[in-house]
């Protein structure tokens, strides 16, 4: 018996976003009725290193399918040339598209620490798995019509043989890369995972990464040298003022931290990056603990009337505003 084709399968709509790697739809399930993304990648378009991505991606979301906050996936099917992977849909878009529609591009911090306990409930998922994402930022977190957060794009996610191992390739977004990983010999651990995160808090807090104006190349040379950032006093609360410096420190490569660093820090200057597992303990993420995600409505209202009043989000196959070299 003939299996029948994707397209007799999956109702492909619009377009909602775009990238080197092709685009990605929403659909519908011909059979349920039930809206899904579909992402469609040309290999013909393609050189080998894209395809291990793409075989790497979907080996993942196989593994993880099951995992909290992670984009869940259904299937991939051949389409002569072509890739279609048939992932979960998120209505409200990505987390960087929903900041557009905010004053100066910032995210309220209501909102943000919520994304933030969402993403580290993930990110826990994916470090006990021995996973490291790699690419963690506003545009790789996704939020669903109810406010489910969901991390999506792990065509550079890596799988380690053991808790204790390292890597030692050099990949990601530059603005949001740990030190670790800039190095002219990286080698790093989930950790650079929990940096990127502290990168994506000032993201949201401050409308873009540090450093968004310098050119990718002298980013990439600069952040193993540059002290961290920090958010200034009138950039957020005090207790998420207090949570930035576990995301954003240099961690010695061999010493793994705890919650035992909070109370270290009181009497030392030295302070660790802490895992996902700790950081879901601190002051600031469990002054959230009872907020439900459905608060991100708000901000998925925000952009639905910002895009009626006429305003057009970004168009993600363009670089996005901080990526422009020489700005």
């Amino acid at each position: 018996m003939t299996q029948p084709s994707v397209h007799e399968l999956y109702q492909r709509l619009e377009t909602v976003g775009k990238g080197s790697y092709g685009s990605v739809h929403k659909g519908i399930h011909r059979a349920t009725g039930n809206v899904v993304a579909l992402k469609i990648i040309d290999l013909d378009a393609d050189d080998g290193d894209d395809v291990d991505s793409i075989q790497r991606e979907v080996a993942l979301l196989t593994q993880l399918r099951d995992g909290p906050n992670i984009t869940k996936y259904y299937g991939c099917h051949l389409d002569g040339p072509r890739v279609w992977i048939v992932m979960e849909f998120a209505q409200g878009g990505s987390v960087y598209s929903l900041m557009q529609s905010s004053l100066n591009n910032c995210l309220e911090e209501k909102y943000v620490v919520v994304i933030v306990r969402e993403v580290l409930t993930g990110l826990n998922y994916l470090h006990k798995s021995n996973v490291i994402h790699r690419d963690i930022k506003a545009a790789n977190v996704l939020v669903t019509a109810s406010g489910k957060v969901m991390i999506c794009d792990f065509g550079v996610s890596a799988l380690l043989a053991t808790t204790n191992s390292k890597r030692n390739t050099f990949i990601g977004t530059p603005y949001w890369m740990a030190p670790e990983v800039a190095q002219s010999v990286p080698a790093y651990d989930t950790k650079a995972d929990i940096w990127s995160l502290g990168i994506m808090i000032y993201e949201m807090m401050k409308g873009s990464p540090p450093h968004f104006r310098v050119a990718h190349l002298k980013v990439i040379q600069m952040i193993p040298k540059v002290k961290p950032p920090r958010l200034a006093e009138n950039e957020g609360s005090k207790d998420l003022r207090d949570f930035i410096p576990f995301t954003l420190t240099e961690s010695p490569p061999d010493v793994r931290p705890s919650l035992a660093c909070f109370h270290y820090s009181l009497t030392t200057n030295i302070i660790q990056r802490l895992t996902a597992e700790d950081l879901l303990k601190t002051k600031w993420v469990k002054s959230a603990s009872k907020t439900p995600v459905t608060i991100l409505k708000d901000i998925l209202l925000r952009y639905d009337a910002w895009v009626k009043a006429g305003s057009k989000p970004s168009d993600l196959s363009e670089p996005l505003p901080w990526e422009k070299e020489g700005e």
